[in-house]
């Protein structure tokens, strides 16, 4: 009885990887649904959040996708995707959810509660005005990301 709850745990635990794609469930920090990025370019990404979570405890993701479902605007799917995922420490909401779509070429950044204190939206505007939209309109996708990505850790870690 014991092998037949076995072999159906293996399945679903396989099968649950290969749904997931880039995303390695507790680890992963870029969900690349577009698949834009390199494995190299989500490794680079994934040790950038790392290191700053280690550094300040904040919580980053990074979420590309060509389907924003319900949504009207990437504005609600990217603070639903937050929150979903639990981006964020609890009771200090200090996350930050950057959401790209390259075929609907749109992008947006999503702050919590305290996030918002430091990046608020004219700020993050700013920073998908200036470091991102220019290398997407070059088709330089991972470098907009990362340009978005490290201005807003800069800019965090200069208002705290």
């Amino acid at each position: 009885m014991k092998r037949p709850l076995f072999i159906i745990s293996v399945f679903l635990m396989s099968f649950l990887a290969c749904v997931n794609g880039n995303e390695v469930s507790g680890q992963s920090r870029v969900f690349d649904r577009e698949n834009i990025f390199t494995d190299e370019e989500v490794k680079e990404l994934n040790e950038i959040i790392d290191d700053f979570e280690r550094e300040t405890t904040n919580e980053i993701i990074v979420v590309t996708t060509d389907n924003i479902g319900d949504h009207e605007r990437m504005v609600s799917y990217a603070v639903e995707f937050g929150n979903s995922h639990g981006v964020g420490k609890a009771g200090e909401d200090n996350g930050l959810v950057i959401a790209f779509s390259k075929t609907l070429r749109e992008t947006f950044i999503a702050t919590g509660l305290s996030t918002e204190k430091i990046l608020t939206d004219e700020v993050c505007q700013e920073i998908v005005d200036s470091l991102m939209v220019p290398e997407f309109k070059q088709e330089n996708y991972f470098t907009g990301i990362k340009s978005g990505l490290e201005g807003c850790i800069r800019l965090w870690r200069k208002g705290e």
